[in-house]
């Protein structure tokens, strides 16, 4: 669905590009008593689940896009594996919510495209 679009690359490419957020671990900045894992997990079901309340889906279609969500959150800690256990910065929290919505984003642009 996305994960093998352009689009989805481009992000991936982004998130590696944004690497310095994440190897830069603040002490003062750490007020989260979750870990960047639950956090970016929480925030892709809650992405998630919006695209379901959002669009009316067939049982096939929402079984891709959990797949699809599965494959991106072991994008997400592939990439990120050595901070996942750390406590999130705002600054981290902050790019997480922008890449999560940027995912949502290509879930949406690819549900449209089915609807035309």
């Amino acid at each position: 669905m996305i994960v093998e679009t352009d689009g989805y690359i481009e992000l991936i490419q982004y998130l590696t590009g944004q690497l310095p957020v994440f190897t830069e671990q603040s002490s003062s900045a750490r007020t989260a008593d979750y870990t960047l894992r639950d956090f970016m997990e929480e925030r892709l079901s809650e992405s998630m689940m919006a695209v379901f309340e959002q669009n009316e889906l067939d049982e096939a279609v929402r079984l891709d896009i959990v797949r699809e969500t599965d494959a991106i959150v072991y994008d997400l800690e592939e990439v990120l594996s050595k901070v996942l256990d750390t406590h999130p910065t705002p600054q981290q929290e902050a790019f997480i919510n922008e890449f999560v919505g940027l995912v949502k984003n290509l879930f949406d642009e690819r549900l449209q495209s089915y609807r035309l």
